[in-house]
C-alpha cells in the first residue's frame, strides 16, 4: 500500500504525539498549526498555570522528558518538552499555517490554508483533526448592565500578569480548575477573593488519606472500579453487572475520604470558617463530576477560604451594577475585576464542508466518535485528542495507532449504521452519568483505562503494559513509559495474523 500523506491540523500536545505515531508507522505527517507558537492551549495559558497530572504521565511515550520539570510541570515547561520532542523527530510543523477550509476529493482532501505569503492548497490522502477541546469558544454569556460596569470583566486567557490582581477586590466565576487556579492566585497577590460558582464540584485532592493521587486512582486495582460505558474483560463485566454493590461501596468510601479531608480545613477554626467550607460541599455524587473539567484542586484553595481570603458563594450571578457584581440570592459584592472563567463552548469545525460540519456539530455535549476518532459519514477524517483522558497522551498514542491500522485496512469496522448504535450508546450513558459540560460527549475522562485496553485487544496488543509482574500491574500507577512499543508490539502482532482484525463487540 503506498504512503499516505496526512495533514493534521493543530500543533499540541495531540498533535504533536499523533504525528509522532504517524511518523513510527511510514505515514507522510504535516502539521498545520494557525498560530506562531507550537503548544495549543498550552501557548496562550495564563501565567502561574501548572499541569494537573505529573510529569511521568505527561510525555511522548518514547521520548522522556530531557529535563527536570516540576513534579507537577509549568506551563513554561510543558512548551519547552513540546519544541524539544518536535527537534528531536524532526517533526514537519507548518506555523502561521491556518486551515480555511477541505475540498472533498475522491481519495481524500485539497487542504486550503493561508500563511504569509497567501492563499494555498495542497492535496493529502487523510485529515485529522487535532484541535482541541479547550483551544477556541470561550464560554462568555452577556449579564444585564455589564455595559455600566466600572471596573473590568475578563477571562482567564486576559490574565497576562498576576500582578493585574494586586490589591483589588476580584470575583471569580466558576468552579472548575481555571476558576480554582485564578482565586489562588490572585489571593497570593493580596487580593481579596469573592468566589462565585453556580454549583460546588468534588475536587480530587492531591493526596487521599496520605496517599498521592496518582497512586490512588492510577493503578489498575483502583481503576477497575471505575464506572464506564464498556469494561473489557468479563471479570471486570462481572464486577459492573453483578457486583455493583462492591462498586458503589468503593465510590461511596472515596467519596467520604474526599468530603472528610476537606472538612478537616475546618478543625479548630471558628464556625464562620466552617460555614465557608460547608459552601463548597457538593450534595451530588463524586462519580458526576469525573468528567473532562474535573480538577486537581489546588493545594491552597481551601486554607485560604478557611483564612478568608477567598469567600465562596452558592449563587448565580445575575448582573452588574456599576462597582459591583449582582448575585441571583440578592447579595451584591462591590469589586474591581470580575474573571468569568466558565469553560469552553462546544467544539467546531468551522474548515469542514457544510454537511460534514453539521454532523460534528450537531449536539451541544460535544461530537461522538466512533472508538472517539471517526464519524461514520465523513471520508478520509478522524479526529484526535478530542478522547481526552487522565492519562492524555497514551490515550491519543493508542488512538492513533488504532487510526493507522484502520488506514492501511488492517481492521474490519462495522458498517455505519452499527457505528451509529455504539456512538448512541455512549452518548446516552454519558449523559445519564457524567454531568454536563460541552465536551462530554468528547471524552474518555477518568474512563482511560478501559478505553485504551479496548483499543490495545482490538489491535491484538496487550493491554496489561507491567506484566509479568502481576504485582506492578495491579499495583503500581500507569505511566507514559508503559506504552512504549505499542507499535513494534502491534507489527510483530500483525506478522502472525492470518486475518484482517475485527472490531471488538465493545462500545467505545
Amino acid at each position: 500500500m503506498p504512503e499516505l500523506r496526512i495533514a493534521i491540523i493543530g500543533a499540541g500536545i495531540s498533535g504533536i504525539a499523533t504525528a509522532r505515531i504517524l511518523q513510527k508507522n511510514g505515514f507522510e505527517a504535516v502539521i498545520f498549526e494557525k498560530s506562531a507558537k507550537l503548544g495549543g492551549v498550552w501557548s496562550t495559558a495564563y501565567p502561574g498555570i501548572h499541569l494537573q497530572n505529573i510529569y511521568p504521565q505527561y510525555h511522548l511515550s518514547d521520548f522522556p522528558w530531557p529535563f527536570q520539570p516540576d513534579f507537577h510541570p509549568t506551563g513554561e515547561q510543558i512548551l519547552r518538552y513540546l519544541h524539544e520532542a518536535v527537534q528531536h523527530f524532526q517533526l514537519d510543523v507548518r506555523l502561521q499555517h491556518q486551515v480555511l477550509r477541505l475540498e472533498e476529493r475522491p481519495n481524500g482532501w485539497l487542504v486550503h490554508y493561508q500563511n504569509e505569503a497567501g492563499e494555498h492548497a495542497e492535496p493529502f490522502d487523510f485529515v485529522i483533526a487535532a484541535t482541541g477541546q479547550y483551544t477556541d469558544g470561550r464560554n462568555t454569556p452577556h449579564f444585564p448592565g455589564q455595559e455600566q460596569f466600572n471596573g473590568r470583566i475578563l477571562n482567564e486567557r486576559d490574565v497576562a500578569s498576576l500582578e493585574l490582581f494586586a490589591g483589588k477586590r476580584v470575583a471569580v466565576v466558576g468552579f472548575g480548575k481555571s476558576a480554582l487556579d485564578m482565586a489562588v492566585l490572585a489571593a497570593a497577590q493580596r487580593a481579596q477573593v469573592h468566589h462565585i460558582f453556580r454549583t460546588p464540584a468534588w475536587q480530587i485532592p492531591e493526596r487521599i488519606l496520605g496517599v498521592h493521587f496518582t497512586h490512588a486512582l492510577f493503578p489498575r486495582f483502583n481503576s477497575v472500579m471505575m464506572t464506564s460505558w464498556a469494561q473489557p474483560t468479563a471479570v471486570e463485566r462481572f464486577l459492573h453487572h453483578r457486583m455493583r454493590f462492591v462498586v458503589s461501596g468503593f465510590w461511596e468510601m472515596i467519596t467520604a475520604v474526599v468530603r472528610f479531608q476537606l472538612k478537616r480545613h475546618g478543625k479548630g477554626k471558628d464556625q464562620a470558617a466552617k460555614d465557608r467550607l460547608n459552601v463548597l460541599v457538593p450534595t451530588h455524587k463524586l462519580l458526576l463530576d469525573l468528567r473532562s473539567s474535573g480538577a486537581l484542586g489546588p493545594e491552597d484553595y481551601y486554607p485560604l477560604v478557611v483564612e478568608g481570603r477567598i469567600l465562596p458563594y452558592h449563587s448565580e450571578v445575575a448582573g452588574f451594577s456599576a462597582d459591583a457584581i449582582l448575585l441571583k440570592n440578592g447579595q451584591q459584592i462591590p469589586c474591581d475585576l470580575a474573571v468569568m472563567s466558565l469553560g469552553f463552548l462546544t467544539p467546531t469545525f468551522p474548515f469542514l464542508p457544510e454537511k460534514y460540519r453539521c454532523l460534528m456539530e450537531a449536539e451541544n455535549d460535544g461530537v461522538q466518535l466512533y472508538r472517539h476518532l471517526l464519524h461514520p459519514r465523513i471520508p478520509h477524517f478522524a479526529v484526535s485528542g478530542f478522547n481526552h483522558g487522565f492519562m492524555h497522551v497514551p490515550t491519543v498514542e493508542v488512538g492513533t495507532q488504532w487510526l493507522c491500522a484502520y488506514l492501511r485496512q488492517e481492521i474490519e469496522l462495522p458498517p455505519p449504521e452499527e457505528m451509529e448504535r455504539s456512538i448512541e450508546v455512549i452518548r446516552d450513558w454519558k449523559r445519564e452519568n457524567i454531568r454536563f459540560e460541552y465536551a462530554r460527549s468528547c471524552a474518555v475522562s477518568t474512563r482511560y483505562q478501559q478505553y485504551i485496553d479496548i483499543l490495545l485487544k482490538e489491535m491484538g496488543v496487550s493491554p496489561y503494559r507491567k506484566m509479568p509482574n502481576i504485582f506492578a500491574e495491579v499495583f503500581d500507577r500507569y505511566e507514559a513509559a508503559d506504552y512504549q512499543g505499542i507499535y513494534e508490539e502491534y507489527e510483530r502482532s500483525k506478522a502472525r495474523r492470518t486475518a484482517p482484525l475485527r472490531a471488538l463487540p465493545l462500545d467505545t
